[in-house]
């Protein structure tokens, strides 16, 4: 009786440790790699598997993590979302050295929120000739108001566009400029394109799949597909 007891609490305490205790602490180290690579001011982190064991095999069913007011980059991310479905991650560098290497993965997917208050922001300290700008995020495209201080010369600069990507960025283009008093000075490649986010800096390889402007925000959404 007494040996049954004992082999029903290891078995019960290994199912414990395979189903809850090692999604805990492999949840812990994507998070902290995660922050690594996106400062946020929260993060959620779940991963799963099943068996749970294998996830110290580094096989992942799914990955999912939301965190808010993230920096990537340099750019302040309202929400960002990541999912990963079927994926091979190396453990010896996620624990040992709190980085993410994907060694496979079958679906990953991001969706990035931006609002006008933190473009202004990032475009303010990138472009350096860029003061006290504004950002209006309008259903079809983006408006940048701006002065431009050239030293000894002040100017008022009025930019639509819209946001793109692909691979390897995200960027900001122009597709209209508007500068009083220029003077004859050319503004365009100032304003012709300004780089957001360098996607190649990710721990995985995404691609923008679509771009989404509604009132007040733009949601980017990018997959390995």
């Amino acid at each position: 009786m007494m040996n049954k007891k004992v082999i029903i609490g290891f078995l019960a305490a290994s199912i414990a440790f395979s189903e809850i205790v090692t999604p805990l602490a492999v949840s812990w180290w994507l998070d902290q790699a995660l922050n690594k690579v996106m400062p946020a001011r929260q993060h959620n982190v779940s991963a799963r598997s099943l068996p749970g064991v294998t996830l110290w095999l580094g096989r992942f069913d799914s990955v999912k993590s939301v965190a808010e007011e993230a920096r990537i980059d340099g750019l302040k991310i309202q929400e960002a979302r990541v999912t990963i479905d079927d994926a091979r991650l190396d453990m010896t560098e996620l624990a040992g050295n709190s980085r993410i290497a994907v060694k496979q993965v079958r679906d990953l997917q991001i969706m990035l929120k931006v609002n006008e208050k933190d473009l202004a922001e990032y475009l303010g300290n990138k472009v350096k000739e860029v003061k006290n700008p504004s950002v209006k995020i309008l259903k079809d495209k983006i408006e940048i108001r701006s002065d431009v201080d050239l030293g000894i010369l002040k100017l008022a600069v009025g930019v639509d566009g819209r946001i793109v990507g692909d691979a390897s960025s995200i960027r900001f283009r122009s597709d209209r400029l508007e500068v009083k008093n220029a003077g004859g000075l050319n503004f365009g490649a100032l304003f012709a394109e300004i780089p957001l986010l360098d996607l190649t800096k990710l721990p995985f390889k995404v691609a923008v799949r679509k771009i989404v402007t509604d009132a007040g925000v733009i949601t980017i959404y990018a997959d390995n597909h």
